[in-house]
C-alpha cells in the first residue's frame, strides 16, 4: 500500500516538473516551422523550414529567461513583418503546448506551439 502511494506521488510530481519544460521541439500551428529551444541557452533556433530553408539555424526566440510567475518565461521573439525582435511572454498552459504572446502598441497576437518528440520526415 504504501509503495503504491509512493508511486503515485513521485509520477505527479515528474506531472508537475515537466509541465514547466519548456525546453525541446516545437512545431508553428500553421506554418512548416520546427524550433529546437534550449532553455538553459535561452534561445529557440529553427532547425526546419519548409517554406523557407535559408532560415534554418535562425535565432527565432533569443534572451529567454524565467519570468516573475512559474510557467512563464520573457525575452525576444522575431517578428518577419516587422523584420524585428519583439518583446514576447512565453507559457505552457499544459505540457504540450507553448504559447506566445507579442504585445506591439495596442495589438497583441499570441501563437500557440506544439511540442513534438522531433523533426518529421518531408
Amino acid at each position: 500500500m504504501l509503495r503504491s502511494i509512493l508511486i503515485t506521488l513521485f509520477l505527479l510530481a515528474c506531472n508537475v516538473c515537466t509541465a514547466s519544460d519548456i525546453s525541446g521541439f516545437w512545431q508553428h500551428p500553421k506554418d512548416p516551422v520546427w524550433l529546437d529551444f534550449n532553455e538553459e541557452s535561452g534561445s529557440g533556433i529553427a532547425v526546419r523550414n519548409d517554406d523557407d530553408p535559408s532560415s534554418v539555424g535562425f535565432a527565432v526566440l533569443k534572451e529567454v529567461v524565467s519570468g516573475p510567475k512559474k510557467g512563464q518565461w520573457s525575452g525576444q521573439v522575431f517578428v518577419p513583418q516587422l523584420g524585428s525582435y519583439k518583446q514576447v511572454v512565453l507559457t505552457m498552459p499544459n505540457p504540450t503546448t507553448l504559447k506566445m504572446k507579442v504585445k506591439i502598441g495596442f495589438i497583441s497576437r499570441t501563437l500557440e506551439w506544439s511540442k513534438v518528440s522531433g523533426i518529421s520526415e518531408r
